[in-house]
């Protein structure tokens, strides 16, 4: 059996590898697994955090940690469409970036695209959508040269604003340009 770990998903909830394996095989009632490995688990402190139950001495993984990977893509599709803008204000007039419904044909592309980036990873989706407030805030005087919504799932360009502080979104954080 193979498990991948997302150490951003280590960092986010503060669990160690040992505890996430062992989450993820009594998850996936892999406990053969788990009986196999000789790993350092704290599973009261896992109680402590809300991620597992013990009923009966059988320890039952809590909705906290499903939900870490079970998500509704659509509502996922959703919230992006909603808060990436639809439209941009230029020099020559309006530019669309996405259609304003999430299921319209027009964003199928960007919508299968995001599917493959995030996956069934709520915490992926939840830093891209911080990055992606980062970038609105720090562009807000700048949209006209916004990405159409495809283009900027396609560059990830969410991770250009990885290291920029939320507090730093305003002029500091602006880029410097010089005149030659």
């Amino acid at each position: 059996m193979n498990i991948e770990i997302d150490l951003e998903l280590l960092k986010t909830t503060n669990l160690t590898p040992n505890e996430f394996i062992g989450l993820y095989l009594t998850l996936r009632k892999g406990y053969s697994y788990l009986d196999e490995l000789t790993l350092d688990i704290d599973w009261k402190n896992l109680e402590e955090k809300e991620y597992v139950q013990t009923a009966l001495g059988t320890k039952i993984v809590t909705d906290k940690f499903k939900k870490l990977f079970s998500n509704n893509f659509d509502i996922l599709f959703e919230e992006l469409i909603s808060v990436y803008p639809s439209k941009v204000e230029t020099s020559t007039g309006v530019r669309v970036l996405h259609a304003i419904d999430p299921k319209a044909k027009s964003n199928l592309k960007a919508r299968n695209k995001y599917k493959k980036t995030v996956g069934n990873k709520l915490h992926v989706h939840n830093r891209i959508m911080k990055l992606l407030k980062v970038q609105l805030k720090i562009q807000e005087d700048n949209l006209a040269y916004l990405q159409n919504l495809e283009t900027w799932i396609n560059n990830h360009t969410w991770e250009k604003y990885e290291n920029i502080n939320e507090n730093d979104t305003g002029k500091t954080a602006k880029r410097i340009t010089r005149s030659l």
